[in-house]
């Protein structure tokens, strides 16, 4: 019997509402749940949710990816099979989830928790940002009940309404803030130059913790020219990948990276950009892309990973009550704050009643 065998499941999971951004609105999630077990009967979980819209492979990709590479490789301990793991080649979703999934059979396994097999020394608890959604008429009291919820990094996503509407309920939103209470903002590539640059120059009077995505197409020296106007960080997000396929990181010309495994092609080449970013003084924040449960138990462990080398920030990971239902429970945040704590593995639990499909 090979080491491990595995299972690939696919889900389907609808938001609670619609998920709005300048680049449209979605009403569900899909992707496969893969699930690696060995002969001892320890499990380990990956996410594999291709975005093709944001930069991944396309769901029948992903899906091919997966099968070629897991038949490649199940005849090798976790730890070998990582080292083996090939680069995805353009299927990052599909490296992720299996690099996950190994990583936390290999944390199983060893009886350690994945921030230790990342490198952490001592975790601290990770900071969130609340994810509030769209800039509209009921901000205000999403913001309220965030505050209540004890986040003090509130994230919204701009761009999508008319100007003035959208400046009218931020202004609002600001006047009601605690000193303490940052707002984050995403554009997700709404404007164009003129228009970046008028937003900043608004946006500079109000407490504005970073701005992600401003230009519709970026550009190098225009980002430069609107990260000067901003008194606070411009990060690259979905824009980062492509960036990085003709640039090294030294060049970014914003202070600010926003790192999506999914997009990335798994934990250990972000942890490798998360150590590049540390010496150049580039703030670094761990998003999801709105995965299941099981995509974001790992992605706290490696925001564990992130404060101890770039320094402690809130992180785009509290997505999880988002949908209707999930695959198993999402991390419990208590304050505006998640404890990763000892548990073997990334600490994802499979809910029982999830499908039981054919074995690979």
């Amino acid at each position: 019997m090979p080491p491990w065998s595995a299972r690939l499941t696919p889900y389907r999971l609808p938001f609670r509402h619609p998920w709005s951004s300048h680049a449209g609105a979605w009403r569900e999630r899909c992707g496969w749940l893969l699930k690696l077990t060995d002969d001892r009967g320890n499990r380990g979980y990956g996410d594999a949710a291709p975005l093709p819209e944001m930069g991944s492979e396309t769901p029948g990709q992903c899906e091919a990816w997966l099968r070629s590479n897991m038949q490649g490789l199940r005849h090798l301990a976790p730890e070998l099979a990582l080292e083996n793991l090939a680069n995805s080649g353009g299927h990052p979703a599909a490296r992720c989830a299996l690099e996950c999934a190994l990583l936390d059979l290999q944390g199983q396994q060893q009886q350690r928790p994945l921030w230790q097999l990342l490198g952490v020394e001592e975790p601290q608890p990770v900071v969130l940002n609340a994810a509030l959604g769209e800039l509209d008429e009921t901000a205000t009291t999403r913001a309220r009940n965030a505050l209540t919820a004890g986040f003090d990094t509130l994230k919204l996503k701009i761009g999508i309404h008319p100007e003035s509407q959208e400046l009218a309920h931020l202004q609002q939103l600001a006047a009601e803030l605690p000193d303490s209470v940052y707002l984050r903002l995403d554009a997700n590539r709404a404007w164009n130059p003129n228009q970046a640059l008028a937003w900043i120059q608004r946006l500079n009077d109000l407490p504005v913790e970073s701005l992600e995505e401003p230009l519709a197409r970026w550009d190098d020296n225009t980002m430069a020219q609107l990260q000067q106007a901003a008194r606070f960080d411009l990060a690259a997000d979905e824009s980062l990948t492509g960036f990085l396929r003709q640039r090294p990181l030294a060049a970014l010309p914003v202070r600010r990276v926003v790192l999506k495994p999914a997009l990335l092609g798994g934990l250990l080449p972000a942890r490798d950009l998360i150590r590049q970013a540390a010496p150049l003084g580039l703030h670094c924040v761990i998003t999801s892309c709105l995965e299941s449960s099981a995509g974001l138990w790992p992605l706290l462990h490696l925001a564990a990973f992130t404060d101890q080398v770039t320094g402690p920030t809130a992180h785009g990971l509290a997505t999880g009550d988002l949908f209707s239902h999930d695959l198993g429970h999402a991390p419990a945040i208590e304050q505006g704050r998640v404890r990763v704590g000892e548990c073997p593995g990334s600490g994802f639990i499979l809910r029982r009643d999830t499908p039981n499909q054919h074995q690979e």
